[in-house]
């Protein structure tokens, strides 16, 4: 084998082969031109899975399985390194996307992923369709979702949409979904220092105890009206 890559390198450098030269007399820059004259001469186009790479990256990799898209484009360029996060990141962002409803809208947001629903259902449906689609009703933490979600809401939900928010549990202690207080009527402060009800709201009036919001504020309202929604992840 070694004689055969003596004779391949001889022949694509145009030289010749003297008597009696040894492998010890030769230059270093000739082993180097050995070892490349022994690389095998069929162009690597692609793996068996069909992802097209440079023939001289010779690369094995499980991410080409894990992603043929991504990891062909960094194969290509010899840059393992850098693939596996990208790919564990594409996985990770699809595992925590909602399954949105075909009636529905999906947007993202500030890295949360929101479905926008104008169908109008109770609040109980509205909560169920949010689990089954792999989240929960809308917890508002703040002026710049708040506005944001009344916006694009709009369109949609003339009477406004359903959140998380109940005092079903505690009368007149407001929690959101994953039983985080928000607002105490006892205390007539917000807990979280943000709570933008609408004038004499929440007035629990006939028994109100679920959430809407509307225009960018906070009404009560009975859990079994029916109105559009939002589910967050």
């Amino acid at each position: 084998m070694w004689w055969l890559c003596r004779v391949r390198s001889a022949r694509r450098t145009g030289g010749g082969l003297k008597p009696g030269k040894t492998l010890a007399a030769r230059s270093w820059l000739a082993l180097g031109a050995l070892a490349l004259a022994c690389l095998p001469e069929r162009n690597l186009a692609s793996y068996d899975n069909g992802v097209s790479v440079d023939a001289s990256v010779a690369v094995s990799s499980p991410l080409v399985e894990a992603d043929a898209g991504v990891a062909g484009q960094y194969a290509a360029r010899g840059l393992y390194d850098a693939a596996p996060a990208l790919v564990e990141a594409k996985v990770d962002a699809e595992a925590t996307r909602l399954d949105c409803r075909a009636e529905c809208s999906c947007e993202l947001r500030a890295g949360q992923d929101f479905m926008l629903c104008g169908s109008v259902v109770s609040q109980s449906i509205a909560s169920r369709r949010c689990s089954a689609a792999g989240g929960s009703l809308v917890s508002i933490d703040d002026p710049a979702e708040n506005t944001w979600l009344s916006e694009r809401m709009a369109p949609l939900a003339e009477e406004g949409f359903w959140t998380s928010g109940t005092d079903s549990e505690t009368e007149g202690q407001w929690r959101w979904a994953d039983g985080r207080v928000f607002f105490d009527a006892r205390a007539d402060a917000a807990a979280s220092g943000f709570a933008p009800w609408d004038v004499d709201q929440p007035n629990d009036r006939e028994g109100e105890d679920c959430m809407r919001a509307i225009g960018g504020l906070w009404r009560d309202l009975d859990c079994g009206d029916e109105i559009a929604y939002v589910c967050e992840l």
